[in-house]
């Protein structure tokens, strides 16, 4: 049923919006967190229900944010790679909020995922819905984005530049148009980081 699923919206999203087949460029839908003319640009495709994500996330992304992010050498861009029903809907949750909030959502999203997981996507989403409220986004405004089309074309287009590219597992990185793959912690990905600056 998801596999269906994703190829109707896979088609859909086709039509809806044209995504480049490397996932090298930024694109216009992209949400990026950094200074545009960072040298280096790390394109992360992630599932939201992946814990080898959200152990990179928690562990080693916040360390990378504040020495290379923040200081203006990388420019940070997450694309969706939902592996699963459940993640579909949490993807398209984390972007109920807008650009200026899904960074915000990613980080309590993972750091709550063994909190917030449910097998059955409905059941996900009421705890979702729990945390959303802290970004002051309400339910109704959850069901909306759920409902959107858009937001739904976004998610798997994002999804199908990541399969385009032969990304088949998550974590997966692009540095500068490099593939790597899985958890690092932070002195192996900081290694990643600086060969890929210098």
């Amino acid at each position: 049923m998801y596999r269906i699923l994703l190829i109707a919206l896979a088609s859909f999203a086709a039509l809806v919006q044209a995504h480049a087949a490397t996932p090298v460029g930024i694109r216009p839908d992209d949400v990026v967190l950094g200074k545009a003319d960072a040298k280096i640009t790390v394109i992360e495709y992630a599932s939201l229900t992946c814990p080898h994500c959200g152990d990179f996330a928690v562990k080693t992304f916040p360390k990378v944010q504040q020495d290379w992010i923040d200081t203006g050498k990388v420019k940070w861009v997450f694309r969706d790679f939902p592996f699963d029903g459940v993640a579909l809907k949490a993807h398209i949750v984390a972007h109920c909020g807008g650009p200026d909030k899904f960074y915000g959502l990613l980080d309590v999203f993972y750091a709550q995922q063994r909190n917030w997981y449910r097998p059955d996507p409905a059941a996900a989403v009421v705890e979702l819905e729990k945390l959303t409220r802290f970004a002051g986004i309400s339910e109704a405004q959850v069901n909306a984005c759920l409902s959107d089309t858009k937001l739904s074309a976004l998610v798997v287009g994002n999804y199908q530049t990541g399969q385009d590219a032969g990304v088949d597992s998550t974590p997966t990185f692009f540095i500068n148009g490099s593939m790597s793959t899985g958890f690092k912690e932070y002195d192996e990905f900081q290694k990643l980081l600086a060969a890929a600056g210098s």
